[in-house]
């Protein structure tokens, strides 16, 4: 597996945390204001993540066709 597939084999495991981070979020019952918050904030940094990653994707598999 070469480091494009890695990183892509990253990603899909990224979003399905992310996923299930937000399905968590929506239908878990009796969370706290500070639980919601740190879950929230955990969860937009899985999405930040996915971002950078998708732009190291975009961008490796740019530099590649040029090489």
């Amino acid at each position: 597996m070469n480091y494009i597939e890695r990183m892509e084999q990253e990603y899909i495991e990224l979003t399905g945390r992310g996923e299930k981070l937000y399905k968590a979020i929506k239908t878990l019952e009796g969370l706290t204001p500070d639980e919601l918050g740190l879950m929230y904030a955990q969860y937009y940094s899985i999405k930040n993540y996915e971002e950078i990653l998708s732009r190291r994707i975009s961008l490796a598999k740019e530099l590649k066709k040029v090489i």
